[in-house]
């Protein structure tokens, strides 16, 4: 009870309720200005026109079609809607200053000898993220190995603490971390904080202050306001923490109590993560002050914050970030020329599976021409309806081979692709459209690391504890026509 009260309290709800009440407003005030036939017949020709507008842009095809059917539907209030929520979160002058940050990059790492020349390293490079040696990782295989190994290695930090993520919830994972962070701050440690206003809107409005009284600085990435499109796109969806430039982790665990099995509202909640020590810490600490910076607005001395430090290294790692600001789909261009490159295996982690046109091809291709594909998808879903369309996508996987399966005890929420068990990537981006277009993200991608061996094992743990799904059983008419409504909206999910 109190926490459906907190629920219907909260933040995000109260925003939730305004926008019901603006698109209620501009629903009726289209209604009513559609009586009179010039203001009928334009409204009618705006959206004609924004439907050619959508056809003639280089655009995901899926992501016009879900404006196009629905303006078609709705001639008079779909084309005003369009023009409202198509907006960005953000200014072209944010935009562009955003931008102006990523080049930036270039000045700090432009001397940097990239040693890996393969294909996909040319093409991360070509965004100023170069290969690195003398980097050692460590897989951690759940989220309660990455919060044992990240409580460790922050009670050692010795001049700056940095934490980046989607997600803080208050609780005893994060009662854990506040208390040593409160003692390093203590000590001196410089500690800067970034967490997502919407991922993290269960945290009072306020609470950058209250973390200032404990000496910790706090920025709230893109802050929820009262407008259409107001919170779901362009949200911070990383996580990093970096611990003076010498440690660096990524992964899908966020700060919640679910992550590492304290509370457990989807049965048992399996994640995955990675620790990095070593030169390739260098370009997680760019891209966290890169937002730090992008947030703040407000420029920052990177000089101070980075560090040479070597490990020994067996292979080679690409830390790389994505953004929805610029024109190019690093994350997805990624996971397609991996897929296209695999020779024997390709196996992927993740909770949810809305796949574009292009994945789903390659994909397919891919088990066509004898690679052995296998997916591991949640059998208790977080999100019900998302869960309806990530099963839509199931059967025509199958239809071409592809094993899928059910992580039988509860919920998968790690986000990684294995190649031949030689290359792989892990991070924070899901196999859904979010994700790959609309949000903020950051991976790891890997050549010939041993921590690729120790993923393998973690898939094949994980494949003992799961169901292969011989065929989707139909549902009834009703659930199968949702899922078709669904699925024809899967670009806004």
């Amino acid at each position: 009870m109190k926490r459906l009260l907190r629920l219907i309290l909260s933040r995000t709800s109260l925003i939730l309720l305004l926008l019901l009440l603006q698109l209620s407003l501009v629903f009726v005030l289209v209604r009513y200005v559609s009586q009179y036939w010039y203001w009928n017949n334009i409204l009618h020709v705006a959206s004609v026109i924004i439907v050619f507008y959508l056809i003639a842009k280089e655009e995901n095809p899926m992501y016009k079609l879900t404006w196009i059917i629905p303006i078609l539907i709705f001639p008079l209030f779909g084309g005003f809607f369009y023009l409202f929520y198509r907006r960005r979160n953000f200014s072209k002058k944010v935009i562009h200053e955003h931008l102006n940050i990523d080049l930036n990059r270039y000045d700090y790492v432009h001397e940097f000898d990239s040693p890996l020349k393969s294909k996909d390293a040319r093409y991360l490079e070509s965004f100023n993220f170069p290969s690195y040696t003398h980097t050692e990782t460590t897989f951690l295989g759940s989220g309660e190995a990455l919060f044992e190994h990240l409580k460790r290695d922050l009670v050692q930090a010795k001049s700056y603490i940095f934490l980046e993520f989607f997600i803080i919830n208050k609780g005893y994972m994060w009662d854990e971390l506040l208390e040593i962070l409160k003692k390093k701050a203590k000590e001196g440690i410089d500690i800067k904080i970034i967490y997502d206003d919407f991922g993290s809107s269960s945290l009072p409005y306020h609470y950058p202050k209250t973390l200032k009284k404990y000496g910790i600085e706090a920025l709230q990435f893109n802050p929820m306001r009262m407008h259409l499109n107001f919170a779901m796109n362009y949200r911070d969806h990383r996580k990093i923490v970096v611990i003076d430039g010498k440690i660096a982790y990524t992964g899908g665990s966020n700060i919640g109590d679910e992550y590492i099995n304290k509370i457990s509202p989807f049965g048992h909640w399996l994640d995955a993560g990675i620790k990095i020590e070593g030169r390739a810490v260098y370009s997680f600490v760019l891209t966290f002050l890169e937002n730090y910076r992008f947030t703040k607005h407000k420029d920052i001395p990177y000089e101070r914050y980075l560090v040479t430090y070597e490990r020994p290294t067996d292979g080679y790692v690409i830390p790389f970030s994505d953004t929805p600001l610029d024109k190019e789909l690093t994350t997805k261009n990624m996971y397609v020329s991996l897929i296209m490159q695999a020779e024997t295996s390709i196996d992927i982690t993740t909770p949810y599976l809305i796949i574009d046109h292009e994945l789903s091809t390659v994909l397919k291709l891919a088990s066509k021409s004898g690679v052995k594909v296998r997916i591991i998808i949640p059998y208790v879903p977080d999100k019900k309806i998302i869960y309806m369309v990530t099963e839509s996508y199931v059967p025509d996987l199958l239809e071409a081979g592809i094993e899928v399966y059910h992580y039988t005890p509860g919920f998968i929420h790690s986000k990684m692709m294995i190649i031949d068990q030689k290359k792989a990537m892990i991070g924070t981006a899901n196999l859904d459209f979010r994700s790959l277009y609309l949000h903020f993200e950051n991976s790891l991608y890997l050549d010939g690391t041993s921590s690729i061996k120790s993923m393998h094992h973690f898939f094949e743990e994980t494949i003992k504890s799961s169901h292969l799904i011989d065929e989707m059983k139909k549902p009834n008419i009703l659930y199968r026509l949702g899922q078709t409504i669904l699925k024809g909206f899967s670009s806004l999910l």
